[in-house]
């Protein structure tokens, strides 16, 4: 996520309160979660080259995720790993990485869960996590 779009997100977030949750039973309209903000939607960077295909059968969407910055990383400064139960699945892509690493620099406690599992486990875009700040 870029750093403008963000900060328009958070200028925008005191608005998000006047927009009423969608009905009970409602299929079209997401519903509005007061207590969480998603910050990004991507795909697992590296799942192949970690431990997600060896745990790939027991792998779940909403599953909790760890994340665990790695700033002595040698290939990129705001690198992100990923984690489930101590499995290491791969990192938060290098073009989306930035905001979210400077949010858990500043020990902001932030929300990550899988949210969809491809079909393939070979494919390269074999898994789908979400990032949201806890209000």
């Amino acid at each position: 996520m870029e750093r403008r779009r963000f900060m328009k997100l958070i200028t925008c977030l005191p608005l998000v309160s006047l927009y009423p949750a969608s009905p009970i039973g409602s299929q079209d309209v997401p519903r509005y979660d007061p207590k969480n903000i998603l910050l990004l939607q991507a795909n697992v960077a590296g799942f192949r080259y970690y431990r997600g295909e060896k745990v790939w059968p027991r792998i779940h969407p909403g599953d909790a995720i760890i994340l665990k910055r790695e700033p002595h990383n040698p290939h990129d400064r705001k690198a992100i790993a990923l984690y489930w139960h101590d499995e290491k699945l791969g990192y938060i892509p290098r073009t989306d990485n930035s905001v979210i690493a400077n949010i858990l620099d500043q020990g902001a406690t932030l929300k990550a869960s899988i949210r969809k599992k491809n079909l393939s486990k070979n494919s390269c875009q074999g898994m789908e996590i979400k990032v949201e700040i806890e209000c």
